[in-house]
């Protein structure tokens, strides 16, 4: 029994000596990105992860900011001139415009994400939507 034991003492001390020295078990770096309290707003724009949405009534708060807001989507108003993701009838509420994307689609959803700079559009904080990238599903309320 002592050989044995020996025997396996020896064999796991030969094998750690083999390891490699860079395993996963390294340190995660640290995101780039930070978060922005709602509170106290002030400064130049701070990139944001995107899962740390801000909901889309805070959006006044944010004026040139480069944010991603969320929220359900009412519907969507079609004119000459745009198309507005519209999240609530109350004044001054928040508006996703595009130029020249057809954004039918999206109405009724339970939640959008929509990312870039916060803007006033129509005396309404607002997000240009340039591109379909900058439209995502909630985490978990799709």
């Amino acid at each position: 029994m002592k050989k044995f034991l020996v025997l396996i003492l020896l064999s796991v001390f030969l094998l750690s000596a083999c390891a490699p020295k860079e395993t996963f078990q390294r340190e995660w770096p640290t995101p780039a990105a930070t978060f922005t309290p709602e509170s106290g707003v002030s400064g130049p724009p701070t990139p944001t992860r995107l899962f740390e949405c801000i909901a889309w009534k805070s959006a006044p708060n944010y004026l040139g900011r480069s944010q991603c807001v969320e929220g359900p989507v009412l519907r969507v108003d079609k004119s000459e001139e745009a198309n507005l993701v519209v999240m609530s009838n109350e004044p001054g509420s928040f508006y996703g415009v595009s130029f020249g994307l057809d954004l039918s689609d999206l109405a009724g959803k339970r939640c959008v994400r929509i990312v870039g700079t916060i803007e006033t559009y129509k005396d309404r904080p607002a997000i240009i939507i340039k591109s379909r990238d900058q439209i995502l599903p909630c985490l978990g309320k799709e």
